[in-house]
């Protein structure tokens, strides 16, 4: 995969969270006031889900991009979000700091509640905080992908202005 490969897959990606982060806010909205119903519930825990789905989607491609392996296992999700946290593991980014991974953990949590389980059995009250976050959550991870994407950027520049041109 090249890096512009990686930027264009990236893209199409946060627009896709783009339109879940959209669709949580406008849920939000429609239950100002309310309790939800088990579909809403259920509708809300999906978008959760996505949400995160999005994020692990973004790092499975960053993996691609620099040819290491995914984890595997039965904690191959939290192996791979760990990848990306402080200490690095390099090669890759550390695009979660202490703030951010500490704020994506209940999402990577809740996405195993929702694979798992049934829309009647969803807390609301624990969803809520997430469908809170969403937005904010989601703008501090776009800042940190795109950072990490125009440090390659610059970094694949100086390497062609380096390399000696043939005549």
């Amino acid at each position: 995969m090249t890096l512009v490969e990686l930027r264009e897959e990236i893209s199409i990606e946060l627009e896709m969270m783009v339109s879940t982060v959209q669709e949580v806010v406008s849920l939000l909205n429609d239950l100002s006031g309310r309790e939800p119903t088990v579909r809403e519930k259920t509708a809300a825990a999906a978008f959760l889900a996505q949400f995160y789905g999005g994020i692990e989607n973004i790092l499975k491609r960053i993996h691609r991009y620099h040819g290491i392996p995914m984890p595997t296992g039965d904690s191959w999700h939290t192996d791979l979000f760990k990848r990306f946290c402080n200490p690095p593991y390099l090669p890759f980014p550390v695009l979660f700091d202490d703030e951010l991974a500490k704020n994506l953990s209940p999402f990577r949590k809740f996405r195993h509640v929702v694979h798992h389980g049934y829309g009647f059995q969803l807390d609301w009250e624990r969803m809520k905080e997430g469908l809170g976050m969403v937005e904010n959550v989601f703008s501090l991870f776009t800042a940190s992908v795109t950072d990490y994407l125009q440090i390659n950027i610059s970094d694949a520049v100086l390497r062609t202005a380096k390399s000696p041109h043939k005549s």
